[in-house]
């Protein structure tokens, strides 16, 4: 049976997205966000989105009216998928839907934040949604949250820009670059290097902040929960590292325009690019 997609507008229709957020974040009552709460925001420039098989809703979008750069926009709040339906591109539909409302209303801004140590969060943002990123929250959540997802390495966050009708979001939304990960390696200076250990996780060992060229390189962990599972101090390590580096450049004019993966061998190794603003921000997101 296919996947279905609906907006969610009701007390009853949004009452299943308690349940998602408990399945997927395993969140206590406190971290959870009230279907009341939800409905109260969706009727007042919000937005909610569920994905479907059959009658049981498995994943959804939520958004709630934002001001950012001192015009109107939407934050998306929660993007949730059920682990056994992801890598079907249903979070990427989700997403699509909700840019689609919020052109209909004359939002052209949508932002949300996602971990910068979460590889596979940022190769949907920035190669297939085509977001930027150029700030970033330490512990936007606190140290922990009630779900076991969020204990380990805080809640740093980067902050995506989704600017709707830009250049870069067109051209990738129509689908003329959908093979990221097949591009030639992006070419500028790496920030970091990082070895092996006697395990093959990926170590971080020096970075370098006094670099100015155009384009930067920064390796992260391809796989930071597996990571977390086999060297929590090694992934402490990698937070601490990306924290510095992200803000320092962050600071100095860099954004984030997308993510790159180069293969060697059996190994896969994951850069974001970082890019220097040369020209007033609006200008750079509109070209």
């Amino acid at each position: 049976m296919p996947i279905t997609f609906k907006q969610l507008k009701t007390l009853e229709e949004l009452k299943p997205c308690e349940k998602l957020q408990d399945a997927i974040w395993e969140f206590n009552q406190i971290d959870t966000i009230p279907s009341r709460f939800m409905l109260v925001l969706c009727k007042h420039g919000g937005f909610a989105m569920g994905a479907f098989d059959g009658d049981m809703m498995i994943g959804f979008v939520f958004g709630v009216p934002a001001i950012h750069y001192g015009r109107p926009s939407q934050h998306s709040h929660m993007l949730a998928v059920l682990p056994e339906y992801r890598d079907q591109n249903i979070g990427f539909k989700l997403k699509i839907a909700q840019r689609e409302d919020a052109l209909s209303r004359n939002i052209d801004l949508i932002t949300w934040t996602f971990d910068p140590l979460l590889s596979k969060n940022a190769h949907l943002n920035l190669n297939k949604l085509g977001v930027i990123a150029c700030s970033y929250e330490i512990n936007l959540y606190g140290e922990e949250t009630s779900s076991k997802l969020h204990s380990g390495l805080g809640t740093d966050r980067i902050l995506a820009e989704w600017w709707l009708v830009s250049d870069k979001v067109k051209f990738i939304i129509d689908g003329q670059a959908q093979e990221v990960e097949k591009k030639p390696p992006a070419k500028g200076l790496k920030i970091n290097r990082t070895e092996r250990d006697e395990q093959g996780l990926l170590i971080p060992v020096e970075s370098d902040l006094t670099l100015t060229n155009d384009v930067l390189l920064l390796e992260i962990p391809d796989d930071i929960d597996k990571m977390k599972d086999l060297n929590i101090q090694i992934a402490r390590k990698w937070r601490e590292q990306v924290q510095e580096i992200l803000i320092h450049y962050f600071n100095t004019g860099y954004y984030i325009n997308h993510l790159n993966v180069e293969r060697e061998k059996d190994i896969r190794r994951t850069y974001y690019v970082l890019e220097r603003l040369n020209k007033p921000y609006k200008s750079m997101i509109r070209d």
